[in-house]
């Protein structure tokens, strides 16, 4: 080997040896929000590289303001591609967004702000940000009214989008799921309401997707889940309520891989994972993630340990990149690093294969945030979805904490490899362990569920698409810790190679 073929040696192993940093985005930069959807998504371009949607809701003080999105496309090390800004037509109404997603193509979600909130809008853009078409469709839902988007969904070539109507009947709030299915120009392929017999609570929406012959769609009352089997015309087949044991059991999202479909939830215990094939369980487990050590302090002959916190939402994402599943577990604890420090937030990202099995995994905590240093209730994060690129993934975190009556929200993201140790100011690495075990979740025949017509009129809405140099987020990035892969295999095998030239030479 010569020597002129080094650089590209060097290059090559150097990839293999070393994994890079993390960084950490923050949405607003300064201060928090007063809506929740200060992120509304986050996913992957299909290039490498990740994407991160911050609409313009409303200001910090709740004033409204000209609704609309950017979007940002970042490289894995956290340095920015490019970013845009996605608002109204002069003279057009304003999207204001809810939900984003991308997987190559990138979807924003939302309704528009004029009318009476009956719409939904949905604006389609390729990897690299070019406007493909943006659609509003006003749905003939009148007297009731829809207030946030509960799933959405890129399904092959198909936009799956699900959703719930409020209504008053007398003194009764009613709520209807509502789904429309789009191909990828945004033509309305079916559309429909969904009713089960459930008693006097409401029914919302879980999850949509596709799965063998039609598609799957999971309903819920706030109490009981069904599970529903629909045609390719979205009419019902087949309904089961799915039940376990667990204490608080509940379903926040789906997807499937062929003919499985994969669920996640929780329940007071923690992160509950499983899959289904045909109208039956094969398997679900139970995860939770326990420090290897916290703070303990003593007062007089008496040991006390360190507060502890515990929330059970997990994220309303799960994703898949190649044939792994991943998701944001339950951040089962708040806890002090040092004993004279506040509590620290758990950030996490679990990586299976399609049995479950824990392949990888990524576990950081709050360090040094000013914000953090407080107890639960008074500040939460939770988790909001996280897309990924093989090992390499973007997660987001909503933190919430309250002034009075007042919520404020912050977008939390961090950008990173599950290989990743970081170490700097505002998150850094902690020993946990993933503890895992198997769980009953069982499909039992449930109530008849009927499909009813919907009424759709879809308006082709025109929006601007500046590219722009300013970004509202802030980016902090981390080094890799010592206990990271600073001498991988990778830099061994270099050294060992630059040896064997040396003689050679």
């Amino acid at each position: 080997m010569s020597w002129r073929f080094l650089p590209a040696v060097f290059v090559a192993l150097l990839t293999i040896g070393l994994v890079s940093g993390s960084a950490v985005i923050l949405a607003p930069p300064e201060g928090m929000a007063t809506y929740p959807e200060v992120i509304a998504g986050v996913g992957n371009d299909g290039a490498g590289g990740f994407i991160v949607v911050v609409p313009f809701n409303l200001t910090p003080n709740g004033t409204p303001v000209v609704s609309g999105a950017w979007i940002g496309d970042f490289y894995p090390n956290g340095s920015i591609k490019w970013g845009e800004n996605v608002k109204c037509a002069p003279l057009y109404p304003s999207p204001r967004i809810f939900r984003a997603t991308a997987n190559g193509s990138i979807l924003l979600i939302g309704q528009s702000d004029e009318g009476n909130h009956t719409d939904i809008w949905v604006i389609k853009l390729d990897r690299d940000g070019k406007l493909l078409w943006s659609k509003d469709y006003l749905l003939n839902v009148s007297p009731g009214w829809i207030m946030t988007v509960d799933d959405a969904v890129q399904a092959g070539n198909e936009i799956l989008i699900a959703t719930h109507v409020d209504s008053f009947r007398g003194n009764e709030q009613v709520t209807v799921p509502v789904v429309l299915a789009l191909d990828g120009n945004g033509k309305l392929l079916w559309a429909g309401e969904y009713r089960i017999p459930h008693g006097p609570r409401e029914l919302y929406s879980t999850a949509i997707g596709k799965g063998g012959d039609g598609y799957y769609l999971i309903l819920h009352d706030e109490r009981n889940w069904y599970y529903l089997r629909l045609d390719k015309e979205g009419n019902p087949v087949g309904t089961w309520k799915v039940t376990s044991s667990l204490k608080g059991f509940f379903i926040k999202s789906a997807l499937s891989l062929g003919n499985t479909v994969y669920f996640l939830g929780g329940s007071s215990n923690g992160t509950v994972l499983g899959a289904i094939v045909g109208n039956s369980t094969i398997w679900a487990k139970l995860y939770t993630l326990i420090p290897e050590k916290t703070c303990t302090e003593k007062s007089e002959n008496v040991t006390v340990l360190s507060t502890r916190t515990s929330s059970t939402e997990p994220a309303p994402a799960l994703t898949v990149s190649g044939n792994y599943l991943l998701f944001q577990p339950t951040v089962v604890e708040a806890f002090r690093l040092a004993c004279n420090d506040g509590l620290n937030t758990t950030y996490a990202v679990i990586k299976t294969d399609t049995m479950g099995i824990v392949v990888g995994s990524f576990v950081a905590v709050s360090n040094g945030m000013p914000w953090e240093k407080t107890t639960l209730p008074e500040f939460l994060s939770e988790p909001v979805g996280v897309s990924a690129n093989g090992n390499s993934f973007i997660a987001i975190w909503r933190e919430t904490t309250a002034s009075g009556a007042v919520l404020y929200f912050r977008g939390f993201a961090i950008l990173s490899n599950l290989q990743s140790k970081p170490e700097g100011p505002v998150i850094g690495t902690y020993g946990f362990r993933v503890n895992v075990m198997p769980v009953d979740v069982e499909l039992t025949p449930g109530p008849v569920a009927t499909k009813g017509e919907l009424g759709v009129k879809t308006v082709d809405e025109p929006v601007t698409i500046e590219k722009t140099q300013g970004v509202p987020v802030k980016v902090f990035t981390t080094e890799e810790s010592p206990e990271g892969s600073i001498c991988g295999p990778g830099i061994i095998l270099l050294l060992s190679l630059l040896v064997a030239l040396r003689r050679r030479g």
